[in-house]
């Protein structure tokens, strides 16, 4: 069966990065900063929008883009950004785009420059729209099991089967694992099964969710966590996990 894994690194571009901001109430961003005017709900989230969308299709022409709000009932302001400088970093395994954003603001007969270097994060969003909330956590691979108590042999080959799942499997398939013949005198099955496959929000990155249901000495327990590949085909299923080849 072919796996469901993709197994090449695929770097994350300006197209991967194109999702369009949504101002949410609270949102921090870097208008946030702006003092010469105050931008309504609407002109703020315009105003990202406008510049995301640049910041994903331009060159580094250093071309000046001029947004305003002079629909606005308020005072008129003009942001005048222009983009440079652009490379790739690495953070976490992960390909990020940075680029210089030369953004000067004009209200009032007053000028401010908000002018910084931005990177996009995990989410494709530039960190300059509010930064991403932190990371799902999980506790380590099979600490959260309370039905039964498994040794290391029981341990390692229920994680290779769990893996083995992960990246064969289709949604929906159900594998079955047993703990016979591994010096455990409780009997201990479990069936897992992968669902909701998908990427990561803002890049290529396949994750997937298990859902494994224990069957022991002590009852039956349903864990389910989701996991991801990373750039180099290893699962983050157990931090620093790697399939034997």
């Amino acid at each position: 069966m072919p796996t469901l894994f993709s197994r090449h690194a695929v770097c994350l571009s300006f197209a991967a990065a194109s999702l369009v901001f949504s101002a949410s109430a609270g949102a921090q961003t870097f208008l946030d900063e702006l003092t010469v005017a105050s931008l309504s709900p609407q002109d703020k989230e315009a105003l990202l929008n406008a510049l995301s969308r640049d910041l994903n299709k331009d060159d580094d022409d250093q071309e000046a883009h001029v947004w305003s709000n002079a629909g606005a009932k308020a005072a008129t302001l003009q942001a005048v950004y222009s983009f440079s400088n652009s490379s790739m970093t690495e953070h976490s395994l992960k390909a990020h785009v940075c680029r210089d954003l030369k953004f000067v603001v004009t209200a009032g007969g007053k000028t401010q420059d908000l002018s910084r270097r931005t990177c996009s994060q995990n989410s494709g969003r530039w960190d300059i729209q509010g930064k991403d909330a932190p990371p799902v956590t999980y506790p380590p691979f099979l600490s959260d099991v309370t039905v039964a108590s498994l040794n290391a042999q029981e341990k390692k080959d229920l994680l290779k089967a769990a893996v083995r799942t992960l990246k064969d499997e289709q949604d929906g398939k159900t594998r079955q694992w047993s703990n016979k013949g591994m010096g455990n005198a409780a009997p201990l099955r479990v069936s897992l099964t992968t669902s909701d496959t998908g990427t990561r929000p803002g890049s290529f990155t396949t994750c997937r969710d298990l859902t494994m249901v224990f069957d022991g000495k002590n009852g039956k327990q349903e864990l389910r966590r989701r996991s991801c590949e990373n750039r180099y085909g290893a699962l983050d299923i157990e931090p620093g996990y790697e399939e034997d080849r």
